[in-house]
């Protein structure tokens, strides 16, 4: 499946239009991708029924989202109302907007699969920072920049070529790095380390999701170059002579 589009609608002053405006925006690219599921996902059930999200959306389509049932979009398209609790997979490619985004919702949808595009509406200035530096959406209103503009998220060639190493042996798949995976991990961290290579860790975790890791899996590896990166030593190798011949690997993959 072709990577998803991620649309940000800025937060600027809370209003229940951009609630509008995003199911709008959801609507149009279910139309230009040829995707007729659209999920209107929100924190928890009461988001819904307790909030002003009923006069935003007129009583005749929030009765039916609550009630669990879709609705149908101006394009032909049905959308459904789903929380961070009650959505667990999706069957088949869909739109999915992050109403009152959170970074813990933007996880929960980053660890999807069939997601066809993303629009997030947070609520509060920052709340998904994180999740806009991993990805560098488009922000609806601004020209959209060139791909290759995009923010580099490892600024290291060699530590970038080392976490392609890795990524290409342990199993994505899973929320979690297998015992096996995570030696591998620390193994080519130490390695960085001992060749004086430093990153900060949330630069690999972000690089790690954006090149399909889990978001589970990216934090531990988070945590595993935070250890590697913060020893005041060199960490003693192994297998020099293998550590070597890896680190070359990288060192040459990286020259321009």
């Amino acid at each position: 499946m072709p990577v998803a589009k991620r649309i940000l609608l800025p937060d600027t002053n809370q209003g229940l239009e951009h609630v509008l405006k995003g199911i709008s925006v959801a609507d149009h690219l279910s139309t230009t991708l040829n995707v007729p599921d659209v999920i209107f996902l929100v924190p928890v059930k009461a988001s819904l029924t307790s909030g002003s999200l009923h006069n935003a959306l007129g009583k005749a389509v929030h009765d039916a989202l609550a009630k669990g049932k879709p609705v149908k979009l101006p394009s032909g398209a049905h959308m459904r109302c789903e929380t961070i609790q009650t959505l667990q997979w999706l069957p088949k490619p869909s739109v999915v907007i992050a109403v009152y985004a959170s970074q813990k919702m933007m996880d929960k949808i980053d660890a999807l699969q069939n997601v066809a595009a993303i629009v997030a509406i947070p609520w509060v200035a920052g709340e998904i920072d994180d999740w806009a530096k991993t990805w560098s959406p488009q922000i609806l209103g601004q020209s959209s920049p060139p791909a290759q503009s995009a923010a580099k998220l490892i600024t290291d060639p060699v530590v970038e070529q080392a976490m392609k190493s890795l990524t290409n042996i342990i199993n994505k798949a899973h929320n979690s790095l297998h015992p096996s995976d995570e030696e591998h991990a620390k193994r080519i961290l130490r390695i960085l380390r001992s060749r004086e290579h430093l990153e900060p860790a949330e630069n690999i975790r972000r690089w790690a999701i954006k090149n399909g890791w889990l978001p589970k899996a990216a934090e531990r590896l988070e945590v595993l170059a935070q250890k590697a990166f913060a020893l005041r030593t060199k960490p003693k190798l192994e297998n020099p002579q293998h550590a070597e011949q890896s680190y070359q690997r990288w060192a040459d993959a990286a020259q321009p």
